[in-house]
């Protein structure tokens, strides 16, 4: 029961919550109440009883003196018909009764005594015989109309509360839907909202969108840096025939595409020539070394490539290579690291200018550990390049999720 009450939606559950707890506190008040009137209803009655027994008994007195029995009777029998009780006794001292008015029947019957006294003796004792029957009537119609009034209030506490949870629900729905890489399945999805949100979470790779942050910038240009070099093919087409509007249109799709690969593993984007762009991966980070997270983002932008041409008119033919150097792209204070690494930049565009169609590994990309270990590629007559052929297993179900993710950031972007 607690299994399927915690599946149900975010709306019913907190509907069922709070007019259970609504209930509970009505019936306890409701309890309260009518423990109260019943205890202050009790007291009214014997304080009437015991006064009425006190005024009959001043009544008779004085012909109880006298011997005066038809007397007593008539008193009896006027008081009992302005007072309304179930009935009036006289008993002498000897209990044995002297007059009467009325019987003493049914249920929910209440007794009170006062002595009579003639001069400063106790001649007998008048007894008031109270039936509380209308009184129980009244009381139990008070707590019907009570419990009611809990029941009403129970259920409009639920609309409101079912009304506020379904809003707070399609929130977290909504949520959902944005961080989800794909559409669910809609016989396996979850109707609490917030199980859906968790499972969407869950389903997100962390561990990939997490980057460590780089020590400072002098010390890693002079740390052994892979290079992935894109060559834009397709723009060397596009830039003499496409009016300035498209072709901005064009050049910002390009580096949307390179710029989500590259923040991945934590890639350096620049512009390197004419057609030409390099992204720079250095220093530790545990998606893997800089040869092999190269080679991770390449495959990224070739895959989203691939993918958005099947939704637009223009190409997205990009030429990669990836090579090494011994030192990083260096910085404004320091360009001797930015120039040593130009040769390897005139490399990997010499490579690339034949446009080969796959992503070539240059020897020393090749021989690093997690390189060899992740993935598999062949050799090629393109300068000792290797193409690169496929990733292990758990890689490339990784690669999988980051493509998907990408696309769908993208989409958004473009919708917006």
């Amino acid at each position: 029961m607690s299994i399927r009450f915690n599946q149900t939606s975010l709306g019913q559950q907190l509907a069922i919550l709070t007019a259970g707890l609504c209930l509970l506190v009505s019936l306890a008040l409701v309890a309260l109440g009518a423990i109260s009137t019943r205890h202050m209803q009790m007291l009214l009655q014997e304080e009437y009883g015991t006064s009425l027994a006190t005024l009959v008994a001043a009544r008779i007195s004085t012909a109880m003196e006298r011997g005066d029995l038809l007397s007593v009777s008539a008193t009896l029998q006027r008081l009992r018909e302005t007072s309304k009780v179930q009935a009036i006794t006289l008993i002498d001292v000897d209990d044995k009764t002297l007059g009467q008015s009325g019987e003493a029947r049914g249920e929910n019957l209440y007794q009170y005594t006062a002595p009579v006294h003639i001069e400063n003796n106790v001649a007998g004792r008048i007894v008031i015989t109270v039936n509380a029957a209308n009184a129980r009537a009244a009381q139990s119609q008070f707590v019907l109309s009570m419990l009611g009034l809990a029941v009403l209030l129970s259920l409009a506490v639920y609309a409101g509360s079912r009304r506020f949870g379904q809003r707070l629900g399609n929130s977290l729905t909504e949520m959902a839907r944005k961080v989800a890489l794909e559409e669910e399945n809609p016989g396996h999805r979850p109707a609490n909202e917030l199980l859906r949100l968790s499972r969407q979470i869950d389903a997100l790779p962390m561990d990939l969108l997490r980057t460590r942050s780089e020590p400072g910038p002098q010390e890693e240009n002079y740390r052994t840096t892979a290079v992935v070099y894109l060559h834009l093919s397709s723009l060397v087409n596009y830039v003499d025939t496409l009016d300035e509007r498209a072709l901005h249109r064009y050049i910002e799709r390009l580096h949307q595409v390179v710029y989500a690969s590259a923040g991945f593993y934590a890639g350096d984007l620049q512009v390197a020539r004419q057609f030409g762009l390099a992204i720079y991966f250095s220093g530790h980070n545990s998606a893997g070394s800089a040869a092999f997270r190269a080679a991770s983002c390449a495959w990224l932008v070739r895959a989203v490539s691939q993918e958005l041409e099947k939704e637009m008119s223009l190409s997205l033919n990009i030429a990669m290579a990836i090579s090494q150097s011994e030192l990083g792209v260096g910085s404004g204070t320091d360009i001797y690291p930015g120039l040593y690494t130009q040769h390897t930049l005139d490399e990997l565009q010499a490579v690339c200018s034949s446009r080969p169609p796959n992503i070539l590994l240059s020897p020393a990309a090749c021989e690093d550990i997690d390189v060899a270990g992740r993935l598999q590629h062949r050799p090629t007559e393109v300068m000792d390049y290797a193409v690169i052929e496929e990733f292990a297993g758990p890689y490339q179900d990784l690669l999988e999720r980051q493509l998907r993710l990408i696309l769908k950031r993208l989409t958004d972007t473009h919708r917006r």
